[in-house]
């Protein structure tokens, strides 16, 4: 593509997969100037409301916004606008707030000001599983006290979520519609417009705490499709990119121009269960489906992914670390439904129960990319060999189809432990009732673990009852668990001060620079 640009004074018009950028000769030659960096984002939402949805996420990633507590590199906490914090007994936490820490518009981020902040967020969020149960916040001198009604071990972990991030409550109620454009925040970078469509211009923050940023200028620009990113990069339109696919990143690696960070992150990729079918409640019916497929090479042949072993990454604390409990047997898997008495009566090759045949379905969404398809496809290629079969429905928003129960199989993806705890998915996605539970998997054993995590304040102990609860899950096939995502970061090699972090919440903070 570069040899092609230096040979024509047209101007070259890339569209891929849905996506479009234009590119002159000129322009896809020239490099960040000065200390402007141009990054590419994979995802915008329509506004960047830290409060709404997971748009403070697109704040905290490119250095906008700051919590009291985040998330670092490591996945230990760390000290941002709080300097420091302790628990002076079960239900209250008492938050340190530093000195001199300024709005973007020059206000003082006090700890009244965090306390109006943190207020905000819980009065008009819309996501649940953010909030807590708060008795009373106050605010006297720089310390901020939180107090809960209960105990609540999360609450640190939970203030880390980029709908906590610190934001000058009294500007966003002058101008609430301005401010979803236009937030007033305390990070190294401040927004100076936003574009659902192409991105964002950022401006150091001249009064950021830590110092002068190393960056004046951050352009960001929303390329939603990684073909198109990875032909940014290496045209030069981009200086940062993320989320390259893991066949193009191994060009990027031996190309001295660039550096490049990756590893596993949070993500969990899943077949969700629906335990409302019949067969689905027979455990010998979902043991020998798990045995039925070769999900290993479906996560490193089809997806790119690191083969899941439980819902958490040996990266976390509490991750899996042993074996997969069911390897690709399929002959087992025969056997097991042989057992269980569900066999192919009629002998049109698939197996029948109560004198039906099993036609599982598998809903995907049409947003998951080519991935989630081709593994449905090669799902039903191997159940046809054990005598069931699997019909792909490709849809562009399952929500419907989830809620009403229209599936065998739902293919989901998750950030499983964002605030590095294992509460939230365990309990959002298979506790009786959990909201994101639409499988309808019910086990008393499992929820007790989830009673536990509500109470267990000690952090070893929350590690223990988070590696319990992913025997249950496991042992119980209450889902397949598919692949872990690997993330990775890409910078043009002129570009410093850049980590990879697994949580990937973040994406550059006060420590870049352009050499």
């Amino acid at each position: 593509m570069r040899h092609l640009l230096k040979k024509t004074n047209m101007i070259l018009l890339v569209i891929l997969a849905g996506s479009s950028i234009l590119l002159s000769p000129a322009a896809a030659q020239k490099k960040s100037s000065g200390k402007t960096l141009n990054m590419a984002l994979f995802w915008l939402d329509d506004n960047i409301e830290p409060t709404q949805g997971w748009n403070g996420w697109t704040l905290t990633r490119t250095g906008v916004g700051e919590n009291l507590i985040q998330i670092d590199e490591n996945l230990n906490l760390k000290p941002v606008i709080a300097e420091s914090w302790e628990q002076v007994d079960k239900l209250t936490t008492v938050f340190k707030i530093r000195k001199g820490v300024r709005f973007h518009n020059g206000a003082l981020a006090d700890a009244q000001a965090c306390k109006a902040s943190i207020e905000r967020a819980l009065a008009i969020t819309g996501r649940k599983d953010a909030q807590f149960p708060v008795d009373t916040i106050t605010a006297q001198g720089d310390l901020l006290t939180i107090k809960t009604t209960r105990p609540y071990a999360t609450l640190i972990n939970i203030l880390a979520d980029p709908v906590f991030i610190i934001v000058d409550a009294a500007a966003a109620a002058k101008d609430p519609e301005g401010f979803k454009h236009k937030p007033v925040a305390t990070g190294a970078f401040k927004v100076i417009d936003f574009s659902p469509e192409t991105g964002m211009t950022l401006k150091k923050n001249d009064q950021h705490w830590k110092g002068m940023p190393g960056v004046e200028t951050v352009n960001v620009k929303y390329i939603s499709d990684a073909s198109t990113r990875i032909m940014a990069l290496q045209s030069g339109e981009i200086d940062m990119a993320t989320q390259i696919n893991i066949r193009d990143l191994s060009l990027l690696e031996k190309d001295n121009r660039f550096h490049v960070y990756k590893g596993p992150n949070l993500r969990i990729f899943l077949l969700r269960i629906n335990f409302e079918r019949p067969y689905m409640k027979l455990p010998a019916f979902r043991q020998a489906l798990m045995h039925g497929i070769s999900k290993d090479v479906y996560a490193t042949k089809i997806a790119g992914g690191i083969p899941a072993r439980g819902p958490f990454n040996d990266q976390l604390p509490f991750g899996y670390k042993g074996d997969e409990k069911y390897s690709y047997d399929p002959d087992k898997a025969r056997q097991l439904l042989d057992d269980a008495g569900i066999v192919d009566a009629d002998g049109d090759g698939i197996r029948e129960m109560d004198g039906k045949n099993i036609m599982l379905t598998y809903v995907c969404m049409t947003n998951h990319g080519k991935n989630a398809k081709n593994i449905g496809t090669a799902m039903q290629s191997q159940y046809k060999d054990i005598g069931i079969g699997l019909k792909i429905i490709q849809l562009e928003n399952f929500n419907q189809a989830a809620k009403k129960g229209d599936f065998d199989f739902l293919y989901e993806r998750w950030t499983s432990a964002p605030t590095a705890d294992p509460q939230y998915f365990l309990e959002a996605g298979f506790r009786t009732g959990g909201r994101g539970n639409y499988g309808h998997y019910n086990n008393a054993e499992f929820d007790a673990v989830c009673d536990g995590l509500r109470q267990a304040v000690d952090k070893e102990e929350r590690y223990r009852l988070g590696m319990e609860g992913t025997r249950i899950l496991m042992e119980d096939t209450a889902a397949v668990f598919l692949f872990y995502g690997e993330g990775n970061v890409v910078t043009r090699n002129h570009v410093d001060g850049v980590y990879r972090f697994i949580s990937e919440v973040y994406y550059i903070d006060d420590r870049i620079r352009i050499k």
